[in-house]
């Protein structure tokens, strides 16, 4: 996987069928540094991956044939690892958090400023490089390139870019109570919108990977009316 911080050896995939902003993106981004191909509809995502590097795919819900969200799930099945920033409407809210569910790592609202489609990016893309982290001897936690979290008794948890730095947030703030404003600064650089879902729909998610019991909680906690609480596992023993 290439370095985050090196954009000429970043190769972006776009799948997006508007002619028009396929070459504007295009021109766009490879100005930027990055590499980037284009496919107008997801029937191809397979045979390119299957031949093609790839650091980041951005796509577009509204696809000829099966739309984004198919792809998003067949990418996230066959390449657990490999970040995809989701294209949306304004008013596909029901899109964005069906996208955020099949584990797309952000998504951006049509129409966007270059800049902020840049900036997303590059944040996706810095999460990428290997991290490890160890609070004390007590506790594990730690990524591999393909961010697989190991921890107890090394199980292997895959995660996503976006779990990958939330599970990095939590553990910044252990044992402390976390809010959902926080959280989407750590995450977005952004304020919580009160009627927004999608860091309950991250967290949600985390939790059915972390946790034996997700019904049961150990380590993610809701703090009702408040946030969350992440108390790390321990060593057994410990």
């Amino acid at each position: 996987m290439a370095k985050a911080n090196d954009a000429e050896s970043n190769k972006i995939l776009l799948v997006d069928d508007d002619e028009v902003l396929q070459q504007l993106l295009q021109n766009f981004l490879t100005g930027q540094g990055y590499q980037v191909a284009v496919l107008a509809s997801g029937e191809r995502i397979a045979e390119f991956l299957n031949s093609n590097s790839v650091d980041l795919i951005v796509m577009d819900v509204l696809l000829p044939g099966e739309n984004g969200l198919h792809w998003l799930a067949w990418v996230k099945q066959h390449y657990s690892s490999l970040p995809v920033l989701i294209l949306s409407s304004q008013q596909a809210v029901d899109d964005r958090i069906a996208g955020l569910q099949l584990g797309a790592d952000d998504y951006l609202i049509k129409p966007f400023h270059m800049t902020e489609l840049l900036l997303r990016l590059k944040n996706i893309l810095r999460h990428q490089r290997s991290t490890e982290t160890k609070l004390d001897d007590s506790y594990i936690y730690c990524f591999d390139p393909e961010h697989a979290l190991f921890f107890r008794d090394g199980q292997t948890i895959k995660l996503t870019t976006t779990e990958t730095r939330l599970m990095r947030f939590l553990f910044d703030h252990a044992g402390e109570i976390v809010t959902r404003d926080q959280i989407s600064e750590a995450l977005r650089g952004n304020s919580h919108h009160p009627l927004d879902r999608s860091i309950d729909v991250h967290m949600n998610r985390l939790r059915k990977k972390i946790e034996a019991k997700p019904n049961l909680p150990k380590y993610l906690n809701t703090v009702w009316g408040k946030g969350y609480r992440f108390i790390p596992p321990k060593k057994e023993g410990v």
